[in-house]
C-alpha cells in the first residue's frame, strides 16, 4: 500500500517512524507494518503508554502549578486593602475549563474525520 499520489509526509512523521520499536519485553520490533502481529500491538501500545505517561505528568505539574499560584499565597499583613480571595483561582478554573473543553471538541472532530 503506497502513499497517496502528491502526499507529502511531514518531519514527524519521518521522525516518528525512525523510532526504534520494542515490545513488553524490550526485544526490538521490526520497522514493518504489521498491525495484527502480536509484537507490532504491543509495541504500539508501549508508545501510546509513553505519551500517556507524559501527558499525565504535565497535567499533574499545570494543576499543582494552579494549585500553588492560585491558592497559596501568603498572610497580609493586618488592615491591609486586597481584593476578595479565591478570585484568581476562579478566573484560572475558568480558563482551564474552557481550554479543555476546546480541546476535547477539536479532537472529538478531528477523529471523526
Amino acid at each position: 500500500m503506497g502513499a497517496p499520489p502528491g502526499y507529502r509526509p511531514s518531519a514527524w512523521v519521518h521522525l516518528l517512524h525512525q523510532l526504534p520499536r520494542a515490545d513488553f519485553q524490550l526485544r526490538p520490533v521490526p520497522s514493518g507494518f504489521a498491525p495484527r502481529d502480536q509484537e507490532y500491538q504491543q509495541a504500539l501500545l508501549l508508545v501510546a503508554a509513553l505519551a500517556g505517561l507524559g501527558l499525565g505528568l504535565s497535567l499533574i505539574f499545570i494543576a499543582v502549578y494552579l494549585i500553588r499560584f492560585c491558592c497559596c499565597r501568603p498572610p497580609e499583613p493586618h488592615g491591609a486593602k486586597s481584593p476578595p480571595p479565591g478570585g484568581g483561582c476562579v478566573t484560572w478554573s475558568c480558563i482551564a475549563a474552557l481550554l479543555v473543553g476546546w480541546c476535547w471538541k477539536r479532537w472529538r472532530g478531528w477523529v471523526r474525520q
